[in-house]
């Protein structure tokens, strides 16, 4: 990264990054959180983000219970500069995000607005995250 690029780039990048530093180590599924006492991800910054269980147990309801490996939590919500709305990727994760937004086309990859993604987060307000992308 040095003596590459733009220093404005370089310092953008770097303000992304602090906004990020609540980001897990490593996602789990709905199946491992489910199966803790205490439900939770350790986050780049050494925090422990806690899940609540009730939380995790309506969107058990909500998806198979073959889809619980594969749901990975907390749920993305991703913002770009050069996105008009949010992106949420992955198809378990697209499924409950339609689910909850009472949306028929759901895809591998959705598009929400800001409204749609207040309704995300008061529905599930532990599991979902923002995540600030930059390209």
């Amino acid at each position: 990264m040095r003596g590459d690029g733009n220093p404005d780039d370089r310092q953008l990048k770097k303000q992304i990054m602090v906004l990020n530093r609540h980001l897990p180590q490593r996602r789990k599924t709905l199946k491992e959180l489910l199966e803790e006492e205490k439900p939770h991800v350790i986050g780049t910054d050494g925090s422990r983000h806690r899940f609540k269980k009730n939380e995790l147990d309506k969107i058990s309801s909500m998806i198979p219970e073959v889809s619980w490996g594969r749901l990975k939590l907390p749920l993305y919500i991703e913002i770009s500069s050069q996105m008009s709305g949010s992106r949420i990727k992955g198809k378990v994760e697209c499924e409950l995000v339609c689910q909850i937004l009472n949306k028929e086309d759901c895809g591998e990859e959705i598009y929400i607005y800001r409204g749609d993604t207040k309704i995300v987060r008061r529905e599930l307000p532990t599991t979902s995250q923002h995540i600030f992308l930059i390209k």
